[in-house]
């Protein structure tokens, strides 16, 4: 994603906040959705009836998606409705709720709507919109400009990130995401859940912050 994206995405996440009457931590989802007049659903995806009751296709990597990719959130566009796995647990289901207002939101992603998969899609052109859709969803979650500027003012150390987690209300996984790219200005190493379409390791692994390893793009 380039600089001009980020910036653009950056402007119309922060203008939907405002807009939605958050101005500061914790952002929650609801408000979002009732300004943007998004209905939100929870139906089990995983549910082979699900795809033949939806009335208009559902495109994942620009085809129809088929029975055995597993859904977690449906945007339907032209209905103002997102549709999320109810099998998600609650802390869970905010991530992807923000990622379909993403693609609300982002102006030259709404001749789309899309069935996201739990593994990141692959084509090239589709594989960017999730990419801006994820950093929206990002954005939406952690206020934007207001994040970035506390979390580089933070010690980098886990007792930073806990603060932050509890300031934010979010999940350890993305507060740490966020941390990671947007706090201090410093080599920095994560590790997170194996995700949801990835085998689990037999042996748990210790819980590591710090380190030599950065992920910053």
């Amino acid at each position: 994603m380039d600089d001009a994206t980020r910036r653009e995405i950056d402007k119309v996440c922060w203008d939907t906040l405002r807009e939605a009457g958050i101005s500061g931590p914790p952002s929650k989802t609801a408000p979002i959705l009732e300004h943007l007049e998004l209905y939100r659903d929870f139906y089990n995806l995983q549910d082979p009836g699900f795809l033949d009751k939806a009335k208009h296709k559902i495109l994942v990597n620009g085809r129809k998606a088929a029975k055995k990719i597993r859904l977690m959130a449906v945007l339907f566009q032209d209905q103002g409705r997102i549709v999320v796995d109810s099998g998600l647990p609650k802390p869970k289901q905010e991530w992807p709720s923000l990622h379909e207002v993403g693609h609300r939101i982002l102006e030259w992603h709404r001749y789309y709507f899309y069935g996201d998969t739990a593994q990141t899609l692959d084509p090239d052109w589709q594989q960017q919109l999730e990419e801006e859709a994820n950093y929206a969803a990002s954005n939406l979650m952690f206020c934007g400009p207001i994040f970035s500027g506390e979390a580089k003012d933070t010690k980098p150390e886990w007792a930073s990130v806990e603060e932050l987690k509890k300031r934010y209300g979010k999940s350890y996984s993305t507060t740490l995401r966020r941390y990671v790219q947007f706090g201090p200005d410093c080599p920095m190493a994560m590790l997170v859940s194996t995700p949801l379409w990835m085998d689990k390791p037999t042996q748990g692994l210790p819980r590591q912050f710090g380190g030599n390893a950065s992920s910053r793009n």
